[in-house]
């Protein structure tokens, strides 16, 4: 019988957020007992037996335990740099966002009786692409920037090497996102599909920074508006540089 620990990292239990020494006991191969939290008396980490589909479904309802498990006690997310495949969930949602982005400029030149995307100007579709994808990139560092800055302020102390940590709390948080692919199997035009997965992307990473940083939810709020100010500002400089060159 041996102890399931992982050594010089902090693990708690996802029902009360108290530390626990381990997650689960193992006896031998492919049995396991989950550890009974001393104070809530509740499983430490009950998402240890449950497979991706119900933290998925959790994430959904925005169930503060979920995060804790993926962002303090999964230690593969805890490491000096970003794990392998939140980068390259990061790099799709990025990708989403180029459609997203493009849809509503879309939307907006059809109101205004526009055909140019950019600008008023006819520019060929690798110029918009790279364009837009640029703007998506740049939001998304800017938005990692303000919530390290605001993470800052909470918590009196810098938090810039935490930025792994932050940035993976940011990508998981935003699978919201990959519902934009329904826009891409079925045509739906409706304008406000997109501002309803913004709505869904902020009050998830609301929550995630909540968990993250161990601060209420009106707090955590605060700081993903603080970062989502930060983006659009960053938006906004990159939109009048790029006028400027054009």
């Amino acid at each position: 019988m041996a102890d399931q620990q992982q050594h010089g990292t902090k693990q708690v239990c996802v029902e009360c957020g108290r530390p626990v020494a381990h997650l689960f006991t193992e006896y031998g191969a492919g049995h396991i007992r989950l550890t009974q939290c001393a104070h809530c008396k509740c499983f430490a980490d009950k998402y240890v037996e449950h497979d991706v589909v119900i933290m998925l479904i959790d994430m959904l309802l925005h169930k503060p335990q979920v995060y804790r498990h993926l962002l303090v006690n999964r230690l593969e997310f805890r490491q000096a740099s970003i794990e392998r495949n939140v980068g390259k969930l990061g790099v799709l949602l990025v990708l989403f966002n180029v459609y997203i982005d493009w849809f509503r400029l879309e939307e907006g030149g059809r109101l205004r009786g526009q055909r140019e995307l950019l600008f008023g100007r006819q520019h060929s579709f690798a110029v918009q692409y790279v364009f837009i994808l640029l703007c998506s990139a740049v939001d998304a560092l800017a938005l990692l920037a303000g919530v390290l800055a605001a993470a800052a302020w909470l918590q009196r102390a810098p938090q810039l090497r935490r930025w792994p940590t932050v940035a993976t709390a940011l990508v998981v948080s935003s699978f919201g996102k990959v519902l934009m692919i329904l826009l891409v199997i079925w045509e739906y035009n409706e304008s406000y599909f997109p501002w309803l997965l913004d709505a869904l992307q902020f009050t998830s990473q609301a929550t995630a920074v909540g968990v993250l940083f161990a601060v209420s939810s009106a707090w955590a709020a605060v700081a993903v508006v603080f970062a989502m100010a930060a983006k659009q500002l960053a938006h906004y400089v990159v939109l009048c540089l790029a006028a400027w060159v054009v």
